[in-house]
Order: C-alpha cells, then structure tokens, then sequence
C-alpha cells in the first residue's frame, strides 16, 4: 500500500512538473482534473465544463463546475488537482455527493489525511482541500461510483492586470501535451460591470458573443459542445467617458516593423437628438425566378425592416423584373403613414418577368440622400442580368461612376444561381459588404439581423491617421466600414517608428466632421499578443485572394499569398498541403514537409518518439472517447486527424463566377477579412516572435541551421527542468511539445527529445545568451 501511494504521488508530481514549469507565470493551468489512484486508469474525462465569471471594475471572482465521468466498472478513488491562475485566491470548493453539495474544508495536511482515513473506511464521500505549494490545490475524492458522475465546483477572485488603458482576463485552459476535450458542452459566462462607461470588449481566443445591457453592464458569453480545450479565455476590456473609446494593442520583435490592433467601440446609449437619422433604399427583384419561398421571405424581411425604420430616417422602395418602379420619386420621411405605404407596396408584389439590374441599380443610385445623414442601398435579387445591360465589368464600372451620393450597397443574393463576383464587386467598391441566403426564411433572418446592426449610424467616412514618428502602413480593412451603435471597428496593420503618438480617427457625425484623438504606445519591442501578426496575416492574405478572384492569377498575387502562408501556416489554394497531419504524411511522402514550399529546410537531428506509461495505456481520460495523442494530433494540435477539416479552398474555385462552390469562396474570403479570432498555424507556431515548424516530425525553431552545435536533453528528465528554471525564457517553447529542436544563443540549439548527452556543468555553459 505504501509503495502503491509512493507511486501515486510520483504520478501526479511528474505531471504538475509538467503543468508548473511548463507554462509561462500567466498561464498557469486553471483547469480541474481527476486522476485516479488505479496506475492503470489514465484522468477521467470531462463532461462538463462551465465558468461564470463576475467581474466589478478590477475585481474578478470566478466560479467553476466540473462534471467528470468514471468510464470504468470500478469504484474509484482519485486526487483532483485544480491549478489557480497567478495571483489567484481560493475561495470555495464544493464535492457533489449523490447529486447533493457538501462543502470542502481547507485543512492542516495532518488532519485532513486522518479524516480522510476514517471517511474513506465508512464509505462517506467528502472532498478535502490541501495546498500542494503555490496556487495549486489538491482534493482526494473518494468514491466516483461505477460508470458514474463526479461533479465538482471550486470558486477563486482574483485582480485583473490593467496596463496602457486595458484590462486583460485570462481564464487558463491550455494543458501540456495533449488536448483536453469535453464530452458535451463548455460554457464561459462573463458578467461585466464598471462604474466607468464599458467601451471595447473584444476576445482574440474565442468567438464570443457580447450583449451590453447598459453603457456600465454588458454580458460575455461563449458555448461550444465537445470543444478542445487548447488555448486559454483571453477577454480585453476597458472603460472610457469618451463618445467612442479606442485602444491599442502592439506586437514586435527584433528590427522589423511592428503589428498593431486599433478597437473602437462607441458609447451604448445616446440621445435621441444625438443620433443622426440615415437615408436608406431598399432594392427587390421580383422577377419569375424569385416565384415561391424566395418572394415570400423577401417580403417578410422588408416588411420587417420597414416596421424598424427610425423617425429621423428618409427611405425609399424600389422593385424590379423587366421594367423598375420605385414605391415614391423621391426619398420620404419615415412616418408611420409612409412606412404603411410601403408595408402595402411591399405585400402587393409579385413575380413575374425578368431581371433588369442596371435600370434597378441606376433607380437606387439617383435617389437624393435628404439631411446629413449616410445612404445605404440594400439590394436583393436572385439571378443574373438578363435585360439592359449584362456584362459585369460595365455594370460594375456604372455603378461606381452613378454613386455620386457615396452610398454604401449592401447586397444579398438569394441561392447561388446568381453572379457572385458581380455582386461582390459593386458591395466592396461603395464600402460595404455582399452576402448570400438560402431561399428559404433565411432570407428573413439574416436580412433582419443585418439591418439590426446598421440601423444607427454613430460615425461615417471613417480615416486613421498618427502624428509624430510613427507610421501606420498595410492596414486592413483597405477601407475603414462606418461604426453604427453596438458595433466594433477592428483595424489591424503594420507600424514603423517607435514611441508615443497620437492616433486620429476622424469621420462624420450628422454629417459634420468630428475626430476622435487618443494617445497610444507603439513599443520598440513587445513579445506579447503575437496573435496580431497572425490576424494580420490572415486578413492580408484574403484581401489578396480577393484580388486573385476579381483580376485573374496575377504571378505577383500568387507569390505574395505562398509566402504569408508559409511565414504563418495559413491553408491557401496554394498551400494546403502544409497542414497535412503527422501521422498522414507517409502516405505522401517528403513533399508533405513544409520545406517542400520553400520553408528552411536544415538537417534536423533524429527524435524519436518517447513513450509513457500514460501513452500506452486507455486515453479516454484526456478528453473522453475523442481524445488524440501527440502524434495523432501532428502539428495541428487541435482535433485528430480523423476528425475531417472544413474543405480547404482551390484554386480553380476562385475563378468560378456562379454556382455552390463560388458562394463558398465569397463566404470564406469574407469570414478570414472579418476575423477576430486568432486561429492556429497548422505546421507553424510562432512563439514570442520566433516562428517554429513542423518536419521531421518534431517542432523546429526556423533559426535553426544545421551547423550549430546541438545539446540533447530527455523529455521531462531531471536536465529538462534545470533548463526551465534557468531559461524561463524558454517555457513557451517547450509547451511544444515532447520533441523540439530550439535556439537558445548564438550557433547553439537544444534536441527535446528521448536521448541525453548533457550534464549539469555542461548545460550551464551551454544556455548562456
């Protein structure tokens, strides 16, 4: 028994090694887990994992309920092990017994053990809490019933760090090695209060859903079932008297030029005299082909839009088939009397004839915008030109050379027998956006959120200027979109120069102009929030796609998108093959590498896989029955290989002018245009600036060249935390993985792997910088 508890300890104590000294002091792992007692029985997986978070000014108390499960015919016995965040506070630990909470109790470790003793011999069920040094607490948990449930809920506050105008809370996931994958849902729930007005909110980890309540109240949620949990809640937050509060975020390294991320956000309450009223036409085909479904939730989604209309706004109707009629000759007041006007003009059409998109589109352009306020066209249709004039390129060049009043169209293509790239091209040239419906009562749903959010016009004709030495270039979105109420602007770009300057965003409110000005911090250098140069490279890539798309498969385009793609593991047409998993590549052979793109490509030392205990026993604890293995997982480091990817994009897709898979395009170019979530590089990371690729199967540091001398360490040997404790510069790198080759001075690199050749006075020397 004794020796059996020996081993126990030295189980868990090698993988807190791990989940400690791996990770860097911000992202210690907050994250529950129960391992059994049993050797043989690897952790148990995770059902459930929900997170409330309330948070008032600074203050952050955050309760956390975790549901495992015993997927074994034994009663088991186990340690939960729950590492708080840095700086963190324990509060409250909870033990479900029999669906009931019975409270934990923080004891002397002597005292604990004995009531422990005396409980486990009575069949009793309680949780006790010890430290087991730091922020890391254990509970031994005793019994989690046969093919049965454990619930258990830990509560902490902690205060969150403010720094160059943000608050920036870190709920941690991350968990070394491999993936923890929960069996249903995981749930994030941030109640945000503030006695200061709440202006950007904005997570670069997960796609979260915000809704404020009031300028000093908003709500944070996100939801996913059978989610990997392989990356961190990372929330930014900050507070502002300002109309419209604007931060900054910075990321550089070394001598090139920085990246940088702008949010803006406006205030959530206005005035009704602060508000400006806008000018609006609404555009319908009604046409034969429209016949049905399409007619009938076309109808309800202006009928809709129509009802929503505000008092300040002028608005028109126009529809057309072979011949156009617009509801009035000019456009009229929202009133309720025009509004019914319309609702009867909108309920009395029908289709029948064909599609006369140029008259249609020159009827909308000609309407006279009335007051200050922006124009905005919405235009809906089904099919391709069939009267008038036809050829895409000139109605295009029309209808930017008619848009004399700068309005912006948004436009919305019923099905996908229809010209995209057409419709594209004339949205994206008057700053605004296409997108496309299934015709059905889609049309309805996505037509009534999108005029939700463009129904209050905050900040028009928007411009982005610095003053001093710093120079803003490669800024994405290539035209800044109008800020309506509830709305974020996210602008990403490259700077050059260093130091504080000014930002001016200016624009018009109520048609008059007005500039916002705020003082930022552009750092010489700042490894922190190296997601920015992957958004930024995302962004950039799909623009040029884009441009591919519109032009044709310009040499310089096309050299442009493989080198991004390579610089940050981004899936093109022209380099999908970089993600190919580890485990896959056989069946491909050498040209699966990355290097067979042009990535560096040194002879790499030999690692081969290490094995565990833990890597030949049942896997089902590391997230339930889709738990993956390093190396099912490859450089992916996210699902199993088995589990299929969204179909990566072709070439010849973005040449195609109609149809399903030109829908896809569109759809797909303006997701990666519009991302706020920084999504993992396939066969790259970049890590603290330094870009790492997967070959050879092992991570290697891209600085990496083959005649520098290399020091071989075994994975979470003895040497392995010597080097983290005198390196803790490294620690990020080594959540890699179990095999990395990775430069730590001048001409020297360090082999992760199973081999040692290195002592204590030799490793020293060594890690000198």
């Amino acid at each position: 028994m004794k020796l059996r508890l020996v081993s126990h300890v030295r189980r868990v104590a090698c993988w807190l090694g791990l989940a400690l000294l791996c990770g860097v002091p911000q992202h210690a792992y907050a994250q529950g887990f129960l391992i059994p007692t049993q050797q043989a029985i690897a952790p148990l997986s995770l059902k459930s994992h929900r997170v409330m978070v309330k948070i008032q000014g600074r203050a952050a108390k955050t309760d956390v309920t975790q549901v495992f499960v015993n997927h074994t015919d034994q009663l088991l016995e186990a340690t939960f092990l729950f590492p708080l965040p840095k700086d963190a506070t324990f509060s409250n630990f909870v033990l479900y017994i029999n669906g009931k909470p019975t409270q934990g109790t923080v004891l002397v470790k002597e005292k604990a053990h004995a009531i422990y003793s005396s409980i486990v011999r009575t069949m009793q069920d309680p949780g006790l809490i010890d430290y087991l040094g730091g922020n890391l607490f254990r509970a031994r948990v005793f019994p989690i019933p046969r093919r049965g449930e454990q619930k258990i809920r830990i509560s902490f506050t902690q205060i969150i760090p403010y720094e160059g105008g943000l608050h920036r809370f870190v709920y941690p996931l991350k968990t070394p090695r491999r993936v923890w994958r929960t069996d249903q849902d995981f749930t994030m729930a941030v109640q945000l209060h503030s006695s200061a007005p709440i202006k950007n909110i904005y997570s670069p980890t997960h796609k979260v859903s915000i809704r404020r309540k009031t300028d000093r109240h908003a709500i944070v949620g996100f939801e996913e079932d059978k989610v990997a949990l392989d990356r961190d809640f990372v929330m930014y937050y900050s507070v502002s008297p300002k109309d419209v509060g604007i931060d900054v975020l910075v990321h550089r390294t070394g001598e090139q030029d920085g990246y940088f991320l702008l949010m803006a956000t406006p205030k959530t309450t206005f005035a009704a005299k602060e508000l400006s009223g806008k000018n609006i036409t609404f555009v319908l085909d009604t046409s034969g082909s429209m016949r049905g479904e399409k007619m009938k939730w076309a109808k309800v989604a202006l009928v809709r839009c129509l009802k929503k209309l505000n008092p300040k706004d002028h608005f028109n109707v126009v529809r057309f088939s072979t011949d156009v009629e617009g509801l009035f000759g000019e456009l009229q007041i929202a009133s309720e009397a025009h509004i019914q006007q319309a609702v009867s003009f909108v309920e009395k059409m029908e289709a029948a004839g064909a599609t006369a998109i140029e008259e249609a589109m020159a009827k909308a352009l000609e309407q006279k915008p009335r007051g200050d306020g922006i124009s905005l066209i919405v235009f809906i249709t089904d099919g391709h030109p069939t009267v008038g004039e036809t050829s895409p390129e000139i109605l295009v060049k029309q209808a930017n050379e008619r848009n004399k009043w700068k309005s912006r169209i948004f436009t919305f293509g019923i099905g996908t027998d229809i010209n995209i790239k057409l419709l594209d091209q004339i949205a994206q040239s008057s700053g605004a956006t296409g997108d496309y419906v299934e015709p059905n009562k889609e049309i309805a749903t996505r037509i009534d959120t999108f005029y939700d959010k463009v129904r209050y016009p905050v900040l028009s004709d928007i411009q982005l200027t610095t003053s001093g030495a710093v120079r803003l270039r490669e800024i994405y979105p290539l035209r800044l979109p109008d800020l309506f109420r509830g709305g974020q602007l996210l602008v990403m770009g490259r700077y050059r120069g260093t130091g504080h300057a000014a930002i001016k965003l200016a624009g018009k409110v109520n048609g008059a102009a007005r500039q916002f000005v705020y003082e930022a911090a552009f750092a010489k250098e700042s490894k922190e929030n190296d997601f920015i140069s992957r958004l930024w490279a995302h962004r950039k890539v799909a623009y040029l796609l884009d441009a591919i798309r519109m032009k044709g498969e310009l040499p310089e385009l096309k050299q442009e998108v493989i080198h991004l793609a390579k610089q940050f593991g981004i899936v093109t047409p022209y380099t999908s093959y970089l993600v190919v998993e580890e485990k896959d590549r056989w069946r491909l052979g050498e040209d699966a590498q990355p290097q067979a793109t042009g990535t560096p490509s040194p002879t790499t030392p030999s690692i081969a896989t290490p094995k565990t205990a833990w890597n030949q026993r049942s896997r089902r604890g590391w997230g339930g029955r889709g738990a993956a293995s390093d190396a099912e997982r490859g450089p992916s480091g996210g699902a199993p290989a088995r589990e299929p990817a969204a179909a990566p994009m072709k070439s010849e897709s973005l040449a195609k002018t109609d149809g399903d898979e030109a829908v896809r395009v569109s759809r797909q170019l303006r997701k990666m245009k519009e991302s706020k979530v920084a999504q993992k590089g396939g066969s790259v990371r970049l890590i603290q600036g330094v870009r790492f690729v997967w070959q050879s199967h092992q991570w290697v540091d891209a600085r990496y060249k083959s005649e520098m001398k290399t020091l071989k360490i075994k994975y979470l040997s003895d040497l392995y935390f010597q080097v983290l404790a005198l390196r803790p510069d490294l620690r990020r790198a080594f959540t890699l993985g179990a095999r990395l080759v990775v430069v730590v001075g001048k001409n020297r690199a360090l082999v992760i792997g199973t081999e040692e050749d290195a002592s204590t006075p030799t490793l020293r020397s060594f890690l000198r910088k």
